[in-house]
């Protein structure tokens, strides 16, 4: 199984004052002949024309940072697909950080389907577990039934999991609200990556939140116990990514973020 590394570049964290994580250590552990490894090269959302092609293409005005140069205007149809994002999804303002971070696994997601193969996606701060490549090879045999499995989730005394009849992989049931548990790694097939992309056209949650949501695409959240990743505690604190949530919406989008829940509530009754 192909495995992918999203690291963003030292040109890249150069270019725009960012910090560059030491993956050494991760690359030599994953540097196995069995499963070719090939390093990612992270989406930054800015490049020097302006927003990056990708992000700008799936951002949503009335969703994004304060912080963010946003090119895109806040026009009728964009306040009407504002409007119905908040119903579908909630929304959240999405920093710059989390539009890249989107931006980098929605490419992987087009990869799997290029490729028509399962893949696994890593980020670049995490440590494998010692058994790694036996969770990988497991996975790999009944991946076409599952779909999705990750690696590891964070929040795991918020989290509880079921045991499936597939040994050592458990599933996550959907709860509200999601808790947001990380991308930290995972193993998908090209069903669940045409799923992702297809509940992604318009970016207003952090990528995480999108897969766990699965109300949204209908792929079941599984995990494989023990987790075989963890954080790589120091290069986790070196990350490049804001969560700032302080701001206002238009009076109706924040009117109808309040009825999110009740949207839930409908779809995975039904």
């Amino acid at each position: 199984m192909r495995i992918f590394v999203i690291h963003l570049s030292k040109a890249t964290c150069e270019e725009w004052g960012l910090r560059e994580r030491n993956m050494e250590t991760l690359l030599q552990d994953l540097d196995r002949d069995k499963h070719p490894v090939e390093v990612f090269d992270a989406i930054y959302s800015k490049s020097q024309e302006g927003l990056h092609p990708l992000v700008k293409a799936h951002l949503q005005p009335f969703f994004i940072h304060p912080s963010v140069d946003n090119p895109v205007p806040k026009s009728l149809k964009n306040y009407l697909c504002a409007c119905c994002c908040a119903l579908k999804q909630e929304g959240v303002p999405m920093s710059l950080g989390e539009l890249g971070c989107f931006a980098s696994h929605y490419s992987l997601w087009q990869r799997c389907l290029d490729l028509q193969e399962p893949i696994c996606i890593l980020e670049d701060d995490i440590a494998l577990e010692s058994h790694f490549f036996e969770a990988i090879d497991h996975i790999a045999k009944h991946i076409h039934g599952l779909h999705w499995v990750r690696l590891m989730h964070l929040f795991t005394d918020q989290i509880s999991s079921t045991p499936t009849s597939t040994p050592q992989i458990s599933i996550i049931p959907y709860s509200y609200p999601s808790y947001g548990s990380g991308t930290q790694g995972y193993v998908l097939d090209p069903t669940a990556a045409k799923a992702f992309i297809k509940a992604s056209q318009h970016w207003v949650m952090p990528v995480d939140f999108v897969l766990e949501n699965t109300y949204l695409h209908g792929i079941k959240n599984h995990v494989f116990e023990p987790f075989a990743i963890s954080e790589h505690t120091q290069n986790t604190l070196e990350g490049n990514i804001s969560r700032d949530r302080d701001v206002g919406y238009p009076p109706l989008v924040g009117a109808i973020r309040h009825l999110h829940r009740y949207y839930v509530s409908y779809k995975t009754r039904n």
